[in-house]
């Protein structure tokens, strides 16, 4: 069954969104990949984002379907993460797992480096 993730740095209304996932998305499926063990087990918001920009990059090549970066731009049809069907975020040193349905209405924050990175070409 395909599903989607949300990785998100923070909680309420300032959490940055860090990415998302398409495919077996799901926390389980998550810890079968490397980086995902360590976003999963991270007690510190820079492991946990760099280990979230590298499961973006390798799902794909775990057969998993599609990472999407920030500086991509927001993947879904719907506005924010309430549809999404898993949200991770890291807060208060560790990372939390919900459902979409669980997540308020945010306005979707990307972090500074993304904003200043140049357009792929």
């Amino acid at each position: 069954m395909t599903t989607t993730a949300d990785f998100y740095d923070g909680r309420g209304p300032h959490a940055v969104w860090l990415g998302s996932l398409q495919g077996d998305a799901d926390p389980a499926t998550v810890r079968t990949v490397a980086c995902g063990r360590l976003l999963l087990d991270a007690t510190d918001p820079l492991t946990y984002a760099d280990a979230v920009t590298d499961l973006l990059d390798v799902w794909a090549d775990e057969d998993h379907r599609h990472g999407y970066h920030p500086h991509n731009g927001w993947p879904w049809l719907w506005p924010d993460s309430r549809d999404t069907d898993w949200v991770f975020t890291f807060a208060h040193g560790r990372v939390w797992i919900t459902t979409g349905r669980a997540w308020p209405r945010v306005h979707q924050r990307v972090s500074q480096q993304d904003q200043q990175r140049p357009e792929p070409q």
